[in-house]
């Protein structure tokens, strides 16, 4: 077996102690309910009557000495043997993670341990106590108690099978679904194993400078998006802000965009927050506060009690700047190139609000549209509930504060398998509104609708009062490819205000009459996609349309689309419509704006393999500035993918005028970083951008691509360069990785491998799991050990060869290091350059001997590829150097 090894070998050579060797628990059946015989019988049967074989071996076929000398096999005779003692294991039920939990093996070094179990255990497992009781109780057992209790599980909890795998540190139990609590069937963590993680500072980082010159101007503007915090214990402290600077005198500004800290409350299953944030927007206008929030969090539920942000798409005739607002703010800023494109890294689209969209072209140009963004009808599993609410003081983009008192409640409950009932309350100094609903869900699909009514005292106006009516309806056709995500129509009457109108006509200085103010009469939005088959590709369509009170006309946003793929070619067509009711910042002025954007796109790979480069068309059309059509091609510059560009030619068939351009992009673990230039009639453009993460935490300062909401620090000491999982991200230089997303409340489990790390370092564990708290900065350690990997060719005095199989302890550590393969070639971890270990394959001082070793020397700090390889003889074992054998007793 070892003989073979040739060139670059990685070895990993398991860590053992004395007298704890591994192996299976046993498990042992007794007479079954009738409906767990017939669904545990077979696979019960047999695995039990393995857990019991003795199985022995003839020592013979081993590959003896010369001499006849063979090892011990006795302690592998047995399945399921594990030695006697205390051991601290990851607990596995039905294959899903529970928990480490310190088990209690009992029993004779003979025979082995048995582990031992008390009604703690149960319930750490996620076991129905109950109904375990009921069955002991049925047996003429005693339940399980406080006490432990070494016998087969099964005498407590029919059907159950146990196994033990020391060489993992796992505890497997497979336990029949009935036998579950109910929340645990599903994939879910008990809250008592819900990691807060570690104190750590972390910053989220997005900048994009951009210098256009035109006409003999130059222009130069920059953007850096920031999104930071601490955490401290079960408190997240986060910030989330926007700096722009430019060259026309306007100096730098910071937009404060929210402050908050946070925490969950497990107990309730929700989240509380304090500070700056805004209201969800699902029922009532979104508005902007500084206060509390406390709302449910269904991510602590298990998935089978669980219930969006839009995908942001356009097209960019140019290199073009693309800028994302929120309810006033700027949230997110990116230059893209020409063609179709699509933004779904906007995070802040979680807290509501329609998103406004602005494309600022190399040449100058403008346009703007508007996402929708509603939720669509949200059914709940009956008995279970969602709601939020929220209170403070409102403010606005411009002075951060108007001085208002808020008030918003919402809450939903699902009252059975067809309906869900939903109600809410908002309020302020000088409004006040009630809303009452109900989602049924129905084989035509999911219908929604509520009513809304409100009274408002306003400047100079009285009270005065309305209502508005709201349907909806959702479906997914999967025979047909059809998905409604969202179509929703309100009608409002003429006294109807909005929650946010409200509030905005009593800030100071901008008190309006009632009459001048646009209130919306109708609103329809839509959006719906419809797969044509594998051959015929996909149509798709979004919008909305508002009339409003007192005014003419429609204000129109929509977009559709097609997209298909023949062989390796793919193509597209769309079509977008923006027709505003008023022109400009002012909502208030007149007239109206109105822009078709007609796009076609067509891509080509030139050659076959996934890393050839992509040559493609793009031709786009506006109705206010012509046609522009471009062609480029795009590829990687390394196998990896890792560095990407794109070169491309345009015409403006308006103006005859002619453009190119290139974008060159890096990915590295540390960081994202670009660069794009563009030149054409009259001007020239460029930009720089990065994007990146920067973790502080007690070990120092470790860098990322880009960090979620909730994350893990990886710790593997002198593991430099191994990978996490398949990823781009490396161990740094002092044994720091980060994990940029996990999943809160879930059980993750993080994997990783030696990568390029040095052969003289041992991972000792390559996977991790944990179940992290939203939020947190999760510390995953992973435990290494660096020793050389060393083959040794060794006899004994009198030539002959040493027993296949033997096992190698170091002298002085008394560790399990090594063994002995064929050709009595020795496999081992040297973690001392210089040193002795002792070869045994029995108790006997005659099944002993020594080998002292001596390891050629490398430069310090230098990588060892491959391992060290010697021939030394093996000594007999002095008397008074020999120790009891570690196979003594078993």
């Amino acid at each position: 077996m070892y003989a073979s090894l040739r060139g670059k070998t990685r070895l990993a050579i398991g860590q053992r102690k004395r007298n704890n060797c591994g192996g299976k628990a046993r498990s042992r059946r007794s007479p079954r309910l009738l409906f767990l015989a017939l669904a545990t019988a077979f696979g019960a049967s047999a695995l039990a009557q393995e857990a019991k074989r003795v199985v022995q071996f003839d020592p013979q076929i081993l590959m003896p000495g010369i001499g006849g000398a063979t090892i011990d096999l006795s302690r592998f005779e047995r399945s399921g043997y594990v030695a006697p003692g205390q051991y601290r294991l990851e607990l596995y039920v039905n294959g899903k993670w529970r928990g480490t939990q310190d088990i209690e093996y009992r029993g004779s070094k003979a025979l082995g341990g048995q582990p031992c179990y008390n009604v703690e255990f149960l319930q750490r497992a996620g076991l129905d106590i109950q109904l375990s009781a009921r069955y002991a109780a049925e047996q003429g057992r005693v339940p399980l108690g406080d006490d432990l209790v070494c016998e087969d599980l099964d005498q407590f909890v029919p059907g159950v099978l146990v196994k033990t795998d020391m060489g993992e540190q796992r505890l497997y139990l497979t336990v029949p679904t009935y036998y579950l609590q109910a929340a645990l069937a599903d994939n879910y963590v008990d809250p008592r194993y819900w990691d807060s993680g570690v104190t750590a500072g972390r910053l989220n980082y997005n900048a994009n400078i951009n210098t256009m010159e035109s006409n003999g101007r130059r222009y130069t503007r920059g953007y850096a998006g920031l999104n930071g915090g601490v955490n401290l214990g079960a408190w997240r402290l986060r910030h989330f802000g926007a700096l722009t600077w430019g060259s026309n005198g306007a100096g730098a500004n910071y937009q404060r965009g929210q402050t908050y800290i946070a925490t969950d409350i497990p107990a309730w299953r929700s989240q509380l927050l304090i500070g700056e944030t805004s209201t969800g927007g699902d029922y009532f206008d979104a508005i902007s506060y500084r206060g509390v929030n406390i709302s449910s969090d269904e991510r602590m539920l298990p998935q089978s009690l669980r219930n969006y942000a839009p995908v942001i798409r356009g097209t960019a005739a140019t290199n073009a700047s693309v800028s994302v607002f929120q309810r006033g703010f700027l949230i997110y800023e990116t230059t893209v190139p020409p063609g179709p494109f699509a933004i779904d890294r906007v995070q802040a689209a979680g807290f509501g609000g329609d998103l406004d969209v602005k494309i600022v072209e190399a040449n100058g140009e403008e346009h703007t549209f508007v996402v929708p963004f509603a939720t669509g009808v949200e059914l709940l599993r009956p008995g279970t509930m969602r709601y939020s609410v929220s209170f403070g003081r409102a403010m606005s983009s411009a002075s951060r504060s108007s001085g208002q008192n808020i008030f918003e409640g919402v809450i939903r409950r699902g009252l059975s398998n067809m309906v869900t009932g939903y109600g809410g309350l908002a309020a302020s100094d000088h409004y006040g509104s009630l809303m009452g609903g109900a989602a049924i869900n129905t084989s035509l699909g999911a219908f929604g609708g509520d009513v809304t009514v409100a009274s408002a005292n306003l400047p100079h106006q009285g009270t005065i009062s309305g209502s508005s009516y709201r349907v909806a309806y959702s479906k997914n056709l999967p025979n047909s490819g059809t998905n409604f995500s969202l179509m929703a129509y309100r009608y409002s009457t003429s006294g109807f205000v909005g929650f946010n109108e409200a509030i905005a006509m009593r800030d100071a200085g901008q008190i309006r009459r009632y009459g001048d103010l646009g209130r919306p009469r109708n609103r329809f939005d839509l959006n719906v996609s419809q797969d044509l088959g594998s051959s015929l590709g996909t149509v798709y369509a979004s919008g909305s349309a508002t009339q409003y009170w007192k005014r003419s006309g429609s204000a129109v946003s929509y977009s559709m689309g097609y997209t298909n793929r023949w062989r390796d070619v793919t193509y597209s067509l769309s079509l977008q419509r923006m027709q505003s009711m008023w022109p400009g910042s002012s909502v208030y002025a007149a007239g109206r704006d109105k822009s078709t954007v007609v796009a076609f796109n067509i891509s080509i790979p030139l050659g076959r393999s996934t890393s050839a480069p992509v040559f493609s068309t793009f031709v786009n059309h506006d109705s206010r500035s012509g046609t522009d059509i471009s062609t480029g091609v795009s590829g990687h510059l390394d196998q990896r993918g890792d560095m990407s560009y794109s070169l491309s030619a345009s015409r403006d068939t308006r103006g005859g005028t002619n453009s190119a351009g290139g974008n060159l992009d890096y990915r590295a673990s540390a960081a994202n970083v670009g660069v794009s230039v563009s030149q054409g009639s009259g001007y020239r453009q460029g930009s720089l951008r990065a994007s990146g993460s920067v973790l502080a935490h007690q070990g120092g300062v470790t860098f990322a691509s880009m960090l979620g909401e909730t994350v893990g620090l990886l710790h593997a000491p002198d593991a430099e360069d191994a990978r996490v999982g398949y990823s781009q991200n490396k161990v740094d230089s002092r044994g720091y990785a980060l994990i940029t997303s996990l999943s809160p409340y879930q059980l993750n489990t993080v994997e990783i491998n030696p990568g390029d790390m040095s052969d003289d370092v041992e991972l000792l564990n390559t996977s991790r799991s944990v179940a992290p708290r939203a939020g947190a900065v999760v510390l995953l350690s992973y435990p290494t050990r660096r020793a050389r990997p060393v083959l040794i060719d060794s006899r004994l005095p009198n030539g002959e060869t040493l027993p296949f199989g033997a096992d190698v302890f170091d002298i002085v550590t008394g560790d399990s290091i090594g063994g002995v393969g064929q050709g009595s070639r020795i496999v081992m971890r040297a973690q001392q350059d210089q040193g002795s270990v002792r070869v045994e394959w029995g108790e006997k001082p005659d099944q002993q001997c020594l080998i002292d070793y001596q390891l050629p020397e490398r430069p310090k700090g230098q990588k060892q590829d491959g391992y060290d390889a010697l021939e030394l003889p093996c000594k007999p074992v002095p008397a008074k150097a020999r120790p009891m054998s570690p196979l003594a007793g078993r």
